[in-house]
Order: C-alpha cells, then structure tokens, then sequence
C-alpha cells in the first residue's frame, strides 16, 4: 500500500501543484527542490514512492535513482520534459518503474501511482484461456529463493549472484532474470516479459526487452565471461537453457 510520496522536483510550482493533488488523494507527500535534498529526504523519512524529475541541480533524478536502487526497491516514477524513446528506456533500465512525460495532468499521475501500486501490492491476475497461457511472475520479485545453477536469486533480499558473486541489477532486470530462470527450457516471447517486468500500464515497447536482456548479458559476464545461459530465439523472444 502506498501512503507516503516523495516528490523531488526543482519547481516549486509544479510540487506544491501536485502535493495538493495527491494530497487529496488521501496521500502523505513530502517534498525535495533538488537531487541530492531528495535523497537525503529518503534516506531520512522514507517512502513509498518516489517521483522524481531527471533534469535537476545537485543531482540529477538518473543518478538519485541509481543510488536508490543500490539499497531499496522503492517504486520510482520519473519526470522529464523530454518524452524521446531512448530516454525511457535510459530511466527504466536505471531502475524506474515508470516515466511520465511533462506537461501532464495530475489525474494522469495519480492513475500512474495508482498503476504502480497494483503491481507492486497484487499478484498478477490469471492469464485468459488459450492454447498458450503465459506464465506468471511467481518467484522473480517475491517469494522463495531462487537458485538454477550457479544463479541465486533472493526477492526478500533483493540479490541476486552468479556464483557466489553479486550482481547489481535494477528491478525489471531482476525480474526478467527471474522469469527467465524460474521457466528455464521455455521460450518466453518479448510481449510476455514486457508483461512480467513492466506491468501493461508501463510505456515501453519490444527494443526494451531486448535491451535488458543485453545488460543482463554484460552484467553476468562481468563476474563469469563464459555465461551463455540466457539464449535468443529469433523472431520469438528468450530461453534460459535447461
């Protein structure tokens, strides 16, 4: 259940605008003018969820970000005035949950909220009836741990290692990992892992998917450069081999 927002944004036009609105809402939301007072706000009241706007002094919001994601899965949503492909991609691959292009209405971002907050606080819903039923998220960002091979992945700790070396990975990587394992020996196609990492309310498209699973890729073979075991079936999506 989200309760608590922190808006961190330079305009203070624009945070006492939507403080009111969220406010309304029935949210307690508390307030940072730059990156660096926004994370130490975090660091010092704590949320349930963060937006954040990307261009801001100090620090901007990529880089708060990051620093969040080292130590807390908060839901993060970002802010930008620019709305270009590659800079959503660039805020989700750094760990947001979400990205709203400005000007937008604040019925928009409570939606948002809203959105974010069924995903993280509910199990995705059953699948429709049909000969290919794609499967669920169970075990990638809650419940057991997870190991497959040399992989470890544990949702209560927010870890995941590759032979008994840590891996830092965002949120929607450490998803994908966890898809991918949990279901190793099936192909899992881009739309279902778009489904699975991002919920159907996330701007995102299939160029996503495949960008995660390349850093995914680049991580593991920081610590193990022979790692092959997320394999690319064409035209189709991924498979993490049996």
């Amino acid at each position: 259940m989200i309760r608590r927002v922190l808006i961190v944004d330079d305009d203070q036009g624009l945070r006492t605008v939507l403080a009111a609105a969220l406010g309304d809402e029935g949210f307690t939301v508390g307030q940072a003018g730059d990156g660096l007072a926004g994370l130490r706000a975090f660091e010092s009241e704590g949320a349930d969820l963060m937006i954040l706007d990307i261009l801001m002094p100090e620090m901007d919001g990529l880089e708060v970000c990051r620093r969040i994601r080292r130590k807390s899965t908060v839901p993060i949503i970002l802010l930008s005035s620019r709305g270009d492909e590659v800079d959503r991609v660039t805020g989700l691959e750094t760990g947001a949950d979400d990205y709203v292009t400005k000007p937008f209405s604040t019925r928009e971002l409570v939606a948002r909220i809203r959105a974010v907050e069924r995903r993280v606080t509910t199990a995705p819903a059953a699948p429709p009836a049909g000969p290919a039923p794609a499967p669920t998220l169970a075990g990638a960002v809650g419940g057991d741990v997870l190991e497959v091979g040399r992989l470890r992945l544990d949702p209560g700790r927010f870890e995941a290692k590759w032979q008994g070396k840590p891996i830092t990975l965002t949120r929607s990587e450490f998803q994908i990992l966890g898809a991918l394992a949990r279901h190793r020996g099936t192909v899992l196609a881009r739309e279902q892992l778009l489904d699975l990492a991002r919920g159907d309310d996330a701007v995102v498209t299939d160029r996503t998917v495949d960008t995660f699973v390349k850093r995914l890729r680049k991580k593991i073979r920081d610590v193990d450069a022979d790692f092959d075991e997320i394999e690319t079936v064409f035209g189709v999506g991924y498979r993490y081999r049996d």
